[in-house]
């Protein structure tokens, strides 16, 4: 079973449907998670149907429309991009931040955008307590994960 065929699938049992364009932005990110974590420890679980449920589908878990929309979200300590990049893909019209301390990590995450082809979604390296003093960012979106 692909990836996209499993996200389709663990997506469904979760009350979630996704057009081909997401489903393909979701095997990409995989793939990407996957081969760079071989060189970058980004998440202990890489297996296809753990990365969809416990990553994917569960950073989605939350989503509302009404809640989400064309809102503004700083992901703080995003990491490996969960659950900012799920939520992107699967709200485009969402703004997103991505927030972490390593520059390294913010990189991946750099070349997952491009690769993806997200617009309207950015990195800040910045440590959470630095942001949240930060004129920038302090109390400048509507929604923060963490």
């Amino acid at each position: 079973m692909t990836f996209a065929e499993i996200m389709q699938l663990k997506g469904k049992e979760a009350g979630l449907s996704f057009t081909a364009q997401q489903l393909e932005q979701f095997s990409a990110y995989y793939e990407l998670l996957v081969e760079t974590n071989k060189v970058m420890n980004l998440t202990a679980i890489t297996e296809p149907e753990e990365v969809a449920v416990k990553h994917m589908i569960d950073s989605l878990l939350a989503f509302d429309e009404k809640l989400f929309g064309e809102k503004t979200l700083a992901d703080v300590g995003t990491g490996a991009g969960f659950p900012g990049i799920p939520l992107k893909i699967y709200c485009p019209s969402l703004k997103v931040t991505l927030i972490d301390s390593l520059a390294k990590r913010l990189k991946f995450l750099e070349t997952v955008i491009i690769e993806l082809g997200l617009k309207g979604i950015r990195c800040v390296h910045l440590r959470a307590e630095d942001a949240g003093r930060d004129p920038r960012h302090r109390e400048k979106y509507d929604l923060v994960t963490a």
